[in-house]
């Protein structure tokens, strides 16, 4: 009875250096014990298509038979067809994943012959044979590291055992049939575990190669791109796997370079009640005024307005109450009003709300006779709050009217009338600069989401500087993984 592997290799686990986690990222991708489960069924399931069919060498042996003499055997065209996997396990160690799996059956079959000189008379015979595999056991342990920004895989250990060989011969002289089982059994064992074995290693090749070419950003726009870059070595606790990026926004054309980041440490406390879900995403509010920061500096948190919902506001005739000198000076001429940040929006991400703030500055202009001419100034500071929400793989979400103050910043038409130009301004926020925020912040941003899976069931939670997604993944793009197989069968 041999001993199980899943136990074996993370004994073996154990024994290997750890690696302690260093910088702390701003953005941390936590899968769950339910997650890796996910991740673990999809990879079994694709390397038990993929072993199927699988060939295995060629085997050649002589060995002296009494009476008979010297006899060459030879097991050829081996061939794994089939194999059932009754279940599998996923663990975590210190230094990286066990996978292990259970096969119930496999079925592979094979060409025989044998051949001996008696006296002058050369003796061969030939035939074929099918063999049953009651009970195999599977196993592979993976390891992570940081490397240059990205991920590298390897195989720890590796290891195939089968229990019971149940070898039937088709052909031949029947003497010969348990002469061949005894000689051949254990080789064939061995020949086709070390073929899984190898197969496997093959596919952690494989498997390696994707994680290492993950892109290094994500594009949002022509301005902006979130860098992804992976920051430290993935944390392997008992039941999850953290992986922390980057996560800051730079330009779209500026290539990433990995860095460490001393931000201090950060433990990732998991959100209340949602155990169960498969991933968990920490984004830093740095994330976020990290995007706000780089719009502001390629100069597109500003906007000229000539054209809102009520237009009869942006005519002299309207403000004759609230800055009269205004109408006297241009009766009944239309206005632009130019709407700048003059520092980036702030985000403050606290228990159960976020809040942002955003100094403007407004210009009134007046159209006289085509031409622009800039009439006041003033200062408003505005803060809104609001909440997030996930769509498809976006980060998104919606922001209202908090409050504003103002303050005339200077005027070529003299004083304002303050609650009137108040009661204006409020309009103005509500009706127009709030929708045309929330038109941008609907659309949102991409979360660090392997291409192929799709986020579902997603909950957000906010603490502390911090916002935490809460979700399940489904797997949607099998060939953004996993090459079709057309040939082999396979039961899970």
């Amino acid at each position: 009875m041999g001993t199980p592997l899943l136990p074996l290799l993370v004994a073996l686990q154990l024994f290997a250096a750890f690696s302690p986690a260093a910088a702390s990222p701003h953005i941390s991708a936590v899968i769950s014990q339910s997650g890796l489960d996910f991740a673990k069924d999809l990879l079994v399931s694709h390397a038990a298509e993929t072993l199927t069919p699988l060939s295995v060498p060629d085997i050649e042996k002589s060995m002296s038979i009494p009476l008979v003499g010297t006899v060459r055997m030879t097991a050829s065209g081996i061939v794994l067809h089939s194999l059932a996997v009754t279940n599998s396990n996923v663990a975590v160690v210190d230094t990286g994943v066990v996978v292990a799996a259970s096969l119930a059956s496999a079925n592979l079959a094979m060409e025989w012959s044998y051949s001996y000189n008696s006296w002058v008379v050369t003796v061969s015979d030939c035939g074929n044979a099918s063999i049953q595999v009651e009970g195999m056991e599977v196993g592979v342990s993976m390891g992570m590291k940081n490397q240059n920004g990205s991920l590298k895989l390897s195989v720890m250990e590796c290891g195939c055992y089968m229990k019971e060989l149940d070898i039937t011969l088709n052909g031949g002289a029947s003497w010969f049939y348990q002469v061949f089982i005894d000689a051949f059994s254990n080789h064939i064992r061995s020949s086709v575990e070390n073929a899984i074995t190898q197969k496997i290693m093959e596919g952690a090749l494989k498997l390696d190669s994707f994680l290492g070419n993950l892109p290094k950003k994500i594009n949002l726009d022509s301005v902006a791109a979130m860098n992804v870059t992976f920051v430290n070595d993935p944390l392997f606790k008992s039941s999850s796997v953290e992986f922390d990026i980057d996560g800051l926004f730079i330009p779209s054309n500026e290539t990433t370079a990995p860095r460490d980041m001393l931000l201090g440490d950060i433990e990732f406390a998991l959100p209340f009640g949602s155990s169960s879900k498969m991933l968990w995403i920490s984004l830093d509010e740095d994330v976020f005024n990290s995007v706000s920061a780089l719009y502001f500096k390629a100069g597109l948190l500003q906007r000229m307005v000539e054209r809102i919902p009520d237009q009869f506001l942006l005519n002299t005739a309207s403000w004759r109450f609230l800055i009269p000198q205004l109408y006297k000076k241009y009766p009944d001429d239309n206005m632009l009003l130019n709407i700048s940040a003059i520092s980036p929006p702030s985000v403050r991400i606290n228990v159960g709300r976020i809040d942002a703030t955003v100094e403007l500055d407004i210009t009134v202009n007046v159209l006289d006779f085509g031409k622009i001419v800039p009439v006041a100034c003033m200062s408003v500071s505005v803060a809104v709050s609001g909440a997030a929400a996930v769509s498809g793989n976006n980060l998104g979400g919606r922001v209202e009217l908090d409050y504003f103050s103002f303050t005339l910043k200077w005027s070529q038409v003299g004083k304002l009338h303050t609650v009137l130009v108040q009661t204006v301004l409020r309009t103005f926020l509500k009706n127009l600069f709030v929708p045309y925020v929330n038109s941008y912040l609907e659309q949102g941003f991409p979360l660090p989401i392997i291409k192929g899976f799709s986020i579902r069931d997603a909950y957000i939670l906010t603490s502390y500087s911090k916002m935490i997604v809460s979700c399940d993944v489904s797997f949607i793009e099998p060939e953004a993984l996993f090459p079709v197989q057309t040939q082999g069968r396979f039961t899970v």
